[in-house]
């Protein structure tokens, strides 16, 4: 019987160091195979291969290193479920959403760095890529659900049939303070709150720069003016 181990990846080659469980593959929370997932978070049951689209950032394990580790390993980002999987020996284990794990750096070609924050401070931690690392940081959220509508053509039965379908959400964007603190980033109003002595040099620099707080490249140009 097919069974899969789930482990927390250690930073040394042979070691791992967790509470091993053997269950059956497809039914253990953070467990994803390459059929049926079930996701202790989302509490279900799917299977990825009828599924129309992909839920990873890359649908093949790729060269990756958490920064607690001076090796490289096989990785992938399932962004539906929040998880990163490591590969060892053709099984497929989740890392732990913990310290020491709190920064995965994908290599080259996907040139991407995630990190673990607690943005809602409610010991949640959640994966979100680095777009600017300084006093302030600047995170993105990027997330899928899942989709399904009926197909406007009918079967031989007469039915439509019904299509399921991942499909990416818009991005969320947080700015991290220098202190610490967390926040959403709708608009001018928010980064004026953060930073009240700079209120001055902020009003100036949105007025000389055109700034969409939904545009990713606006948003990298304001932080790096933070860091200034």
């Amino acid at each position: 019987m097919k069974k899969s181990l789930v482990l927390s990846f250690f930073c040394s080659i042979n070691i791992f160091h967790s509470q091993i469980a053997s269950l059956e593959a497809g039914v253990r929370p953070g467990v994803a195979l390459e059929a049926n997932t079930f996701t202790g978070v989302k509490e279900e049951t799917l299977d990825y291969n009828a599924i129309e689209g992909s839920p990873f950032l890359t649908k093949d394990f790729v060269i990756a290193k958490s920064t607690c580790c001076n090796e490289s390993s096989l990785m992938r980002y399932d962004i539906y479920t929040d998880e990163i999987q490591y590969q060892k020996d053709n099984i497929n284990y989740t890392l732990l959403k913990q310290e020491p794990y709190s920064k995965i750096i994908f290599e080259n070609p996907i040139n991407k760095t995630l990190v673990l924050a607690d943005v809602n401070n409610d010991n949640k931690p959640g994966y979100y890529f680095l777009l600017v690392d300084g006093k302030n940081s600047l995170l993105k959220k990027q997330s899928i659900k899942v989709e399904s509508f009926s197909d406007s053509k009918k079967n031989s039965f007469g039915k439509k049939d019904k299509i399921i379908s991942f499909k990416e959400n818009e991005p969320t964007y947080y700015v991290k303070t220098e202190k610490g603190n967390y926040k959403l980033l709708k608009g001018k109003k928010e980064i004026l709150e953060l930073y009240p002595e700079k209120n001055s040099e902020l009003n100036s620099f949105f007025d000389s720069n055109k700034i969409k707080f939904n545009r990713e490249e606006s948003l990298v140009k304001l932080i790096l003016f933070l860091n200034q």
